[in-house]
């Protein structure tokens, strides 16, 4: 898959500065636009929900860069009802709650913040190494 080319630009400059320039995201927003105009929107009730979790997300303080990349995300793996959504989402919350424990018992200090995009990353392999889309 060509999203992997943006994998280790997005990765390490939200690791560095903690946000996502949006260089990165146009560039895979291109991408993105080119497999929805083949493969068709997902339904109207699915980007409904998954504008709602984004919004709740982003209110919990995910940063806007992270909530652009799981939306451009859910577009390009062609997510097709509320379940492989909700076990898309599952995937990248482990992953995330894996990076919180590891940094914390590396560092002893709980992390008030953490870089999400690698944990996005790796959620969405682990989804798609588990049979999703």
């Amino acid at each position: 898959m060509l999203y992997l080319l943006f994998v280790i630009p997005i990765s390490i400059a939200d690791l560095s500065q903690r946000k996502i320039p949006n260089i990165y995201l146009q560039l895979y927003t291109y991408y993105v636009a080119a497999l929805v105009i083949v493969n068709g929107l997902p339904s109207a009730l699915l980007i409904f929900v998954v504008i709602l979790t984004l919004g709740l997300l982003s209110i919990f303080g995910v940063g806007m860069g992270d909530c652009k990349l799981l939306a451009l995300i859910v577009l390009m793996l062609e997510i097709s009802n509320l379940q492989e959504f909700e076990q898309f989402l599952i995937a990248i919350l482990l992953t995330s709650l894996i990076d919180i424990m590891l940094i914390w018992g590396y560092s002893k200090v709980f992390p008030r913040t953490i870089a999400m995009a690698p944990a996005i990353f790796l959620g969405t392999s682990l989804y798609l190494a588990t049979g999703g889309s």
